[in-house]
């Protein structure tokens, strides 16, 4: 996993929107004020936890911060019930990229590198917690870099595929990490985002109430996530940073939920797309 959090402190990097590059304190308004504090740009509509321009963020190291108490229960890997949607991304990369190098920027235990392998993608990944690059390198037999992505990683035009998924909203410089996607992929390199979205069906609760226990952590605000994004924010930080949309598709409610729920799922998915309600999933050609 590649995590973040902000607060005051030394050692930082200022911050401004992390999407369009605004810095006019004015420019910021308060979306949100409960369990944490959300700031929504008024030029391009990103919605950021940290503080607004001229205050700063600290990233935090979560080398240590993970165990493999999910092998001792007895699972391959940490959430079992993704793998559904998962194998629904790689299919998705499959479609594009039948053949290549893949690297996973915040692998975390290689679930999805595991799946990737199974398709002979040739996989890298790149994780920081310690347990975790070790269990992903030992489980799908990829080579894992530890450590927190960067341009010195690899050499230019290195990878046909670069995936960021459920990682991108705990980076607070968004921008610099997705130039330096651009800088290891080949041209028509495929780049990958999974993020989860401020339009998701419990903001949107909170927005039409006001109640703020429809946004109650841990399962609405995450305090973890420093960017909140939106299919319109999305597309236009890739466009920014050199990507061409392939697409850009909302929900997929029926890869995350089996049975019932799946089937519902099924039948309301192409609704959600349209209304561009839920997770976001992105797919991007280097231009």
């Amino acid at each position: 996993m590649f995590n973040g959090e902000t607060k005051m402190g030394n050692n930082t990097q200022g911050t401004s929107c992390g999407v369009c590059g605004e810095a006019k304190p004015d420019m910021f308004r308060i979306w949100f004020d409960g369990y944490v504090k959300l700031y929504k740009c008024r030029t391009c509509g990103f919605v950021a936890q940290y503080p607004g321009p001229g205050e700063f963020t600290v990233v935090t190291s979560y080398e240590d911060s993970y165990s493999l108490d999910f092998v001792n229960k007895g699972h391959e890997f940490m959430y079992p019930q993704r793998r559904r949607a998962l194998a629904d991304i790689c299919e998705r990369v499959i479609a594009y990229r039948a053949t290549g190098m893949v690297l996973d920027v915040g692998c975390g235990d290689g679930h999805f590198l595991y799946l990737c392998s199974q398709k002979g993608l040739d996989c890298y990944g790149v994780e920081d917690s310690r347990a975790l690059s070790s269990y992903a390198s030992e489980k799908t037999g990829a080579t894992i870099v530890r450590g927190r992505y960067s341009r010195e990683m690899f050499p230019e035009n290195s990878f046909d595929i670069i995936s960021f998924i459920q990682v991108l909203e705990h980076i607070p410089n968004p921008a610099s990490v997705l130039e330096t996607a651009k800088y290891h992929l080949r041209d028509n390199g495929l780049l990958l985002i999974e993020v989860p979205s401020i339009s998701s069906p419990h903001f949107l609760a909170y927005r039409w109430t006001g109640l703020k226990r429809f946004v109650k952590p841990p399962e609405g605000v995450i305090y973890s996530h420093v960017g909140y994004y939106t299919p319109k924010t999305l597309t236009t930080l890739t466009k920014q940073c050199g990507f061409r949309e392939v697409s850009t598709i909302t929900g997929r409610w029926q890869h995350k939920y089996t049975g019932l729920l799946g089937g519902v799922g099924k039948a309301i998915d192409p609704i959600l797309n349209a209304l561009r309600i839920g997770g976001v999933l992105y797919l991007g050609i280097k231009n």
